[in-house]
């Protein structure tokens, strides 16, 4: 994982690559160690090292003509609305666009925290989505990637149409207010994403800008948990993020994304089912008490009022 002072921001043209070339040859490596030891991944890993460190950048929201007047309009007095939510890769752009500007709970938001993002996928178009996104709702946005995929993906998106353009995978947020110091902070993967059918190059990472409301500034983080872990692994994911944001200017802050806070180790398919059958055996009413005392994987709608951290959990 690359140290945070080597992250760069900028316009998307940042994410450019011509990485596509090694693809076929990366795809023979079964774990990362034995990639990471090969003279081809020397001879990319300071572009690889440079596509996850960057953040992309855009302010959308000035560039259509916002004056902060306007921006200021359709606010909560004394309060942000912020909404998280899992895009499952943007494949279903245009209804995903649809609820952002027409559901009644989704729409006008202050804060958009969305995981689950492609750019330049075959399954999703080969969109660059966050872009999208927010030309259609007139939004700043900046966006990590996390994963430079190796294929179209899994399952029947192995069968899409075309070719993968830029090959980018990764998660955003979006504000109508300015967004400033936006980084990223690397988290461990719980699995070698080398092993399996899915082979990707990278790691989760959560994005971290503060934004200027008219309420005052807060701070928000995007975050996206690994799933194919264990509790303690998310702990550890966590605990990084919470330590980072120790060592920034304090501010309000509000945590959201997809935390995959399964209740048991979900590091492999044996763990996973061993983990369920336990909680069957248990008893709903003994495994309710355990493992069921907050809500999980819900989409959740807040408002942040006078308080200094507030948590977003979602699943489309």
């Amino acid at each position: 994982m690359g140290p945070q002072d080597t992250i760069q921001t900028g316009p998307p043209a940042i994410l450019d690559h011509d990485l596509n070339q090694y693809f076929p040859e990366l795809l023979k490596f079964e774990s990362t160690p034995e990639m990471e030891a090969s003279e081809l991944y020397a001879k990319i890993r300071p572009e690889v090292e440079r596509i996850l460190n960057a953040v992309a950048v855009e302010d959308l929201a000035q560039s259509a003509g916002f004056s902060p007047s306007e921006r200021d309009e359709s606010r909560t007095p004394n309060g942000i609305k912020a909404l998280a939510w899992n895009l499952e890769r943007g494949i279903r752009f245009d209804g995903i666009v649809d609820a952002l500007k027409n559901h009644e709970k989704l729409k006008d938001k202050d804060l958009l925290l969305l995981t689950e993002l492609d750019h330049g996928m075959a399954r999703s178009g080969n969109r660059n989505v966050a872009q999208e996104i927010a030309r259609e709702l007139k939004l700043n946005y900046a966006f990590a990637p996390v994963y430079v995929p190796l294929q179209k993906g899994s399952g029947v998106e192995s069968d899409m149409d075309g070719e993968n353009t830029v090959s980018i995978h990764g998660l955003s947020m979006f504000s109508r207010y300015p967004m400033n110091n936006v980084h990223a902070v690397p988290l461990p993967n719980g699995k070698d994403k080398m092993w399996g059918k899915e082979k990707r190059l990278g790691y989760l990472r959560a994005l971290i800008a503060d934004i200027e409301h008219p309420a005052g500034t807060f701070r928000a983080v995007t975050v996206h948990l690994d799933a194919h872990c264990s509790r303690a692994h998310r702990h550890k994911q966590i605990k990084i993020i919470l330590d980072h944001l120790d060592t920034l200017p304090p501010l309000p802050t509000i945590i959201g994304g997809d935390w995959n806070t399964t209740t048991y180790n979900s590091q492999s398919a044996t763990r996973a089912i061993l983990g369920y059958w336990r909680r069957v055996m248990m008893g709903v009413k003994t495994s309710s008490k355990i493992t069921c005392r907050i809500p999980t994987d819900i989409l959740s709608v807040v408002y942040l009022m006078n308080s200094n951290l507030a948590v977003l959990s979602t699943r489309a």
